[in-house]
């Protein structure tokens, strides 16, 4: 089975905090953090829907600038999610520019922004033609955690402690559909964008009578044939429990952020978990409101995930990051 969703670091372990996710088969991506992102490259940033920010501290969100400057003028419609307070922090670096000439042309980029309360979703729009004004500002429920839910994936959110509000997140597919290649062939059906239509329909719960127009032939079929959802679902598609990917930064070991984060990340495929600290750290770790490389392994051990990945390390490990990965690991393995 080949992953959906393809996570990576922006920086190395010791840069600035960032996940970028890519999808397969699609040109989108998801973007947790906005730190430096000068690894990625400018198609890489165009495929983003959605942005995910924890907190504005500097290193988290520096990186908004980078990413406003390659998607304006694109006419896109991006999605960015933080803490409470973050519509100000938006709104403050939009203010930062001048944008006398946009309401000349036509609509170049739209901004949602949500803000993550204990029991509500703040939310506003920023629109380019309108010099990024604050508009259309409203309110809904936040319940089960859940801040972005769509038909393939949701996401899921909870508020941490780092001295301000910070926000981890899990990323989950709902199942995942395969494709049998070799059924494909065999039934003579060209492959293509009807796939993913396809897909779209399985996760949308369509009912299995739904006709499917399906391009038949050799490549670059043009004839086509209509299958049921039915027959297409028994004959190509195996569903398989889809993908979770979490992502844990700037918080620290406590009762109450513990069940917080193990309830969040719990039975991820992979959790990316910060431990700017090596296990002897405890103290520092505590008054800096961070995670030790132990604390990240007993929190991934007790949620029961199966891969975990640290980084976010304090730039005074540079010279023993072997030894942050390796006592993590020990940790989460419970040696």
């Amino acid at each position: 089975m080949k992953p959906i969703l393809h996570p990576s670091l922006v920086n190395d372990p010791l840069g600035d905090p960032g996940l970028f996710v890519q999808f397969l088969y699609e040109k989108r991506a998801f973007l947790f953090d906005l730190g430096d992102l000068s690894p990625l490259t400018h198609a890489d940033l165009l495929k983003v829907s959605h942005v995910f920010v924890s907190h504005t501290h500097i290193d988290h969100f520096i990186g908004f600038d980078h990413f406003l400057r390659a998607v304006f003028g694109r006419g896109k419609t991006i999605t960015l999610y933080g803490p409470e307070h973050f519509i100000a922090n938006v709104a403050g670096k939009l203010a930062g520019f001048t944008w006398n000439l946009v309401d000349r042309y036509a609509e170049s980029l739209t901004l949602e922004v949500v803000e993550v309360h204990a029991n509500r979703l703040h939310k506003a729009t920023f629109r380019a033609i309108d010099r990024f004004q604050k508009n259309d500002e409203r309110e809904e429920p936040f319940q089960d955690g859940l801040i972005l839910d769509e038909p393939a994936l949701s996401v899921s959110a909870a508020i941490l402690e780092h001295r301000v509000t910070c926000l981890g997140f899990a990323l989950k597919e709902k199942s995942h559909v395969n494709i049998n290649k070799a059924e494909l062939t065999a039934m003579n059906l060209e492959p293509g964008a009807w796939l993913n239509r396809l897909k779209q329909k399985i996760f949308e719960g369509a009912a299995d009578d739904l006709a499917i127009p399906v391009p038949v032939g050799g490549n670059g079929a043009k004839e086509s044939r209509e299958y049921s959802l039915g027959e297409l679902k028994k004959k190509l598609v195996t569903i398989t429990p889809g993908q979770k990917i979490a992502y844990i930064v700037d918080t620290v070991y406590t009762p109450e952020n513990v069940p917080r984060i193990v309830d969040l990340v719990r039975g991820a495929d992979l959790l990316f978990c910060e431990s700017p600290f090596i296990a002897e750290e405890e103290d520092r770790a505590r008054d800096r409101c961070h995670l030790t490389t132990r604390q990240a392994g007993l929190l991934a051990k007790e949620a029961g995930v199966k891969q975990l990945k640290v980084f976010h390390f304090s730039p005074r490990h540079s010279h023993q990051t072997e030894r942050m990965v390796r006592e993590a690991d020990e940790s989460f393995r419970g040696e």
